[in-house]
């Protein structure tokens, strides 16, 4: 992520070095310093807690935007709470959900969690018609299956509903119950028609990240299976230095890493407003860059990420013109820069997950920087 406040970077550097010791167990060897990519993180995460992909329910809350937010506002009106599905989670929308949430005997709190949108989700099928059906038409649409959103749902409909289902891998029945509500609210692009290349299929899956020395900032992290690159997109590592012991500003040490683990909800879990790295998140093991003669002494590079800019939910915060950079809203390519991890693009990162999605997420899964 960009640069933090002095005040967060003092006190994220005692937590990196206590994350350091709780995963290696011991203290750190003579002449090797550590630095964090994530440097505004405030509790460090045990070694023991395991990051996930499992399926989960959204969080919108006030400020919130996009495609979820559209599904929620329609859902809201086919349940007599009337908003406009502009996609901006405002006033209103916050409105009608504490009405829905009272009447459903929920907390009135206006945040859309998990108990909210299974109390909102309603099962619709051939005949249905009305504004759920056209919730799931929008998030069909949103998700590589593009049908009219007229409320009725028919043939066309049918047809994608199944479409969806079997490359989401649910029974496809052309019904819309709580699972495929489910994986057209979190799902990211997944049923998008797929390629030779995309298909599941044998062959080992590697992440491959082709640095820029010109510009950094500018640099290529391809997915392979087997070889052939599956798909590839722009990627920025560092603040545009290319030394690789530089702490907060170098690029990431060459090398091949393990990836320890992914989530979709990092910042969720305990939400907290300083911890920059949130949502779609790929974390990478450790690593000691090589210094160059001369240059700086060796550095333990930890707390490494494959990220973007997002909320803990996968959505853009809102815009708010008074802050000169907001850390979890992508605003242009200057977003690019970071603390020394790898940073996408918030819909290429979802579009990388959506791939390893597919292929169940191969448990030795690498990546090669060079």
């Amino acid at each position: 992520m960009k640069r933090s406040p002095r005040t967060l970077r003092t006190a994220a550097a005692s937590t990196c070095a206590i994350a350091a010791l709780t995963l290696f167990g011991t203290a750190q060897a003579p002449g090797i310093a550590t630095a964090s990519s994530d440097p505004a993180t405030t509790t460090a995460r045990p070694a023991t807690t395991a990051l996930h992909g499992n399926p989960n329910w959204p969080t919108t809350r006030s400020g919130s935007h996009g495609i979820a937010v559209t599904a929620l506002q329609h859902l809201l009106t086919a349940h007599g709470h009337a908003v406009s599905p502009d996609g901006a989670y405002g006033s209103r929308t916050a409105a009608a959900v504490r009405a829905f949430q009272a009447r459903q005997h929920l907390k009135a709190d206006g945040v859309a969690g998990a108990k909210t949108w299974k109390a909102l989700v309603t099962t619709v099928r051939a005949g249905s018609h009305g504004s759920a059906v056209t919730a799931a038409q929008k998030l069909l649409t949103a998700r590589g299956h593009a049908v009219s959103p007229d409320g009725a749902f028919g043939p066309r409909t049918t047809a994608a509903v199944k479409a969806f289902q079997t490359r989401s891998h649910l029974e496809a029945d052309g019904v819309i119950g709580p699972k495929t509500w489910n994986a057209l609210l979190t799902t990211s692009r997944s049923t998008q028609p797929t390629t030779p290349n995309t298909r599941p299929g044998t062959g080992t899956y590697t992440l491959k990240l082709t640095k820029n020395r010109k510009q950094p900032l500018n640099s290529r992290l391809a997915l392979l299976r087997g070889g052939k690159v599956i798909d590839s997109y722009r990627a920025g590592s560092g603040m545009g230095s290319t030394d690789e012991c530089l702490p907060d500003k170098g690029w990431l040490p060459n090398g091949t890493y393990k990836v320890k683990g992914h989530e979709t909800n990092r910042g969720g879990w305990n939400y907290n407003p300083r911890v920059q790295i949130q949502g779609y998140a790929i974390q990478l093991e450790d690593k000691t860059c090589t210094p160059k003669p001369g240059g700086h002494k060796r550095v333990k590079r930890t707390q490494m990420f494959i990220h973007s800019e997002m909320l803990a939910d996968g959505t853009q915060a809102f815009n708010n013109p008074f802050n000169r950079d907001d850390w979890w809203r992508w605003d242009n390519d200057g977003d690019y820069s970071s603390n020394g991890c790898i940073k996408l693009a918030p819909n290429d990162l979802k579009e990388l997950f959506t791939h390893l999605n597919r292929a169940s997420w191969p448990k030795n899964l690498t990546l090669h920087v060079s």
